[in-house]
């Protein structure tokens, strides 16, 4: 019961991603976009058939395979790894969620619905989506997460 708090996390970051790609599939056409704040954010609907930055496009089989080995490699760690840091489990859990999330339209869609458009400084970043945030902030937390952790462990000796 203990880990039920992970679970509810990642089906919440399942859920946010999904609703949000419902939400602008409805509303855009492919490669519409809506500013939101005038040069620096847009809502842009695109398709990736790749992963990270458009790699491997048009290898949906091997992106797949690749992502059911991380999801299954990370449920077993955060389910069945007796000792852990909290930080490190929710951490976890957001990237399990957003390899969900991004898994799901891989099998149903052959490709990542993105929409987040971002500008700065005249960089124009690849397009994303909640799920991409939610695996790179769960990455982000995991790394502050481990280093806390061997910390921790290293003072206690």
């Amino acid at each position: 019961m203990k880990k039920f708090k992970f679970i509810f996390i990642i089906v919440i970051a399942f859920i946010l991603d999904q609703v949000s790609k419902i939400l602008v599939m409805n509303n855009l056409k492919i490669n519409g976009s809506i500013d939101v704040i005038k040069n620096f954010f847009r809502i842009t609907y695109s398709h990736n058939d790749g992963a990270a930055f458009g790699m491997f496009g048009g290898k949906t089989i091997f992106i797949v395979v690749v992502s059911i080995l991380v999801l299954a490699y990370l449920l077993f760690e955060l389910f069945y790894h007796k000792k852990r840091n909290l930080l490190v489990d929710i951490s976890t859990s957001l990237i399990v969620g957003g390899l969900l999330g991004n898994l799901f339209d891989r099998l149903y869609f052959g490709y990542v619905r993105d929409f987040l458009d971002f500008k700065i400084f005249n960089y124009d970043f690849a397009i994303f989506n909640l799920a991409d945030t939610f695996i790179v902030v769960g990455a982000v937390l995991f790394l502050i997460g481990v280093i806390l952790e061997e910390r921790h462990e290293n003072s206690s000796k």
